[in-house]
């Protein structure tokens, strides 16, 4: 076991080279000196149900933001709730237009909005997303400068309120999800420079060109996606992402700090029915992409960093458990070996205690929560059990959409 533990240490050490020497490529859009696209060319597009009180804000700071219309699409029972909450900045401007589309599906929803938009441009923006930065039209649409690119998206923040930055209020949950963007804001530059590629372009906010979109053969197949009789509700951005992938178009991650945007967080444990839902669709989308459309072949010679990733996240439970067979093992045989591993995947190059260290120098008010987060960290394999077991389940979980079944 001494040579397995061995090779494991010597793959942790070839991934994080890699991963240290991607993130110093990395390098965001400069904004052009004369830009093709401008805000008053974006159409907004927000699916929205059981819409938080937060909401006014959020569509105040679109607005701030100059965009051509902002198009909210919700349904019969959220109709007269989201018109007052927008009631407050409606009255001040004629680019918000509120359509109900006949059931809670947030692909029907978009694709309703979609095809209402007038821009060039599309940004589909979640309900709780916080635009409080000026630049971030402007540094999104410069990814557009480069004809080929179909989407992109950027930074992404948890939103937590003053009086919540308190480390005797602060719940592990809002950690745990703003530890979640922390490591997500890391890691999809560095995929996406490895290759070009991602599985998904976070629905929180991403810019599309409105001819995919208003594509025909795009709105058939993503409103009508169906996974065990059932047309698919989640999983939007991922799809959208893939779409756009497979189509012959690039997409883009512009982490520029003018551009990043904020959202709420919950403060229980909807984070990890929010999670869980979040995990089906990704494991549906890898064994599709691997083992179905596009299939392996395709998929390596197109996108060899991502599609290895992908297969690494469906083997997690298997690696976590040949690591910890591996390393209990030389323990007995070798002790030196196995304190000296440990201490390397704690405080090596990319080690777990400067992952932390880093985020509580952002978040100093979760500090105290860090020991709880490293033990939810560790039941990642578990989750990625279930959730895999369970990947066909398309329930919202966190909110109540509309079940619509497909008849044999």
């Amino acid at each position: 076991m001494d040579i397995a533990l061995g090779f494991l240490w010597a793959w942790d050490v070839y991934h994080k080279v890699l991963t240290s020497y991607l993130a110093k490529k990395y390098r965001t859009v400069p904004l052009p000196d004369t830009p093709s696209y401008h805000c008053n060319e974006v159409s907004i597009i927000v699916p929205t149900i059981e819409t938080e009180a937060t909401f006014t804000e959020c569509v105040r700071l679109w607005l701030r933001s100059n965009p051509r219309e902002i198009i909210i699409v919700t349904v019969p029972r959220y109709k007269a709730h989201v018109e007052q909450l927008v009631q407050p900045v409606k009255d001040l401007t004629d680019k918000i237009t509120i359509l109900v589309a006949p059931v809670a599906n947030k692909r029907q929803q978009i694709m309703m909005g979609a095809r209402k938009a007038t821009g060039k441009i599309i940004a589909l923006v979640d309900d709780d997303a916080y635009w409080r930065g000026s630049g971030v039209m402007p540094y999104m649409l410069a990814a557009f400068e480069d004809s080929s690119v179909g989407g992109v998206a950027g930074l992404q923040s948890p939103e937590i309120p003053l009086e919540r930055q308190d480390a005797s209020v602060i719940t592990v949950w809002e950690a745990a999800a703003a530890l979640d963007m922390f490591k997500m804001n890391h890691d999809q530059p560095v995929r996406f420079t490895a290759d070009g590629g991602l599985w998904v372009l976070s629905g929180r906010t991403v810019f599309i060109r409105a001819a995919i979109l208003k594509d025909p053969h795009f709105a058939e197949a993503y409103t009508h996606q169906v996974i065990d009789g059932k047309i698919v509700n989640g999983a939007d951005d991922v799809w959208v992402t893939e779409w756009i992938l497979d189509h012959g178009w690039k997409i883009c991650v512009q982490n520029a700090p003018e551009a990043e945007i904020f959202t709420n967080v919950p403060h229980d444990r909807k984070f990890l029915l929010q999670n869980l839902r979040w995990e089906r669709g990704n494991f549906r989308s890898f064994w599709e992409r691997i083992f179905g459309n596009p299939g392996y072949r395709t998929m390596k010679q197109r996108h060899p960093h991502l599609t290895s990733v992908m297969i690494e996240k469906l083997t997690r439970p298997v690696w976590v458990s040949a690591y910890i067979v591996a390393w209990s093992t030389t323990l007995q045989t070798a002790p030196w070996l196995a304190a000296t591993f440990l201490l390397w995947m704690t405080l090596g190059m990319g080690g777990s205690f400067w992952t932390y260290r880093a985020f509580v120098k952002e978040y100093p008010y979760m500090a105290g929560k860090v020991w709880k987060l490293m033990l939810m960290g560790n039941m990642g394999p578990v989750m990625d059990i279930y959730a895999f077991i369970t990947m066909k389940d398309d329930r919202w979980l966190t909110r109540v959409a509309d079940a619509q079944y497909v008849k044999a």
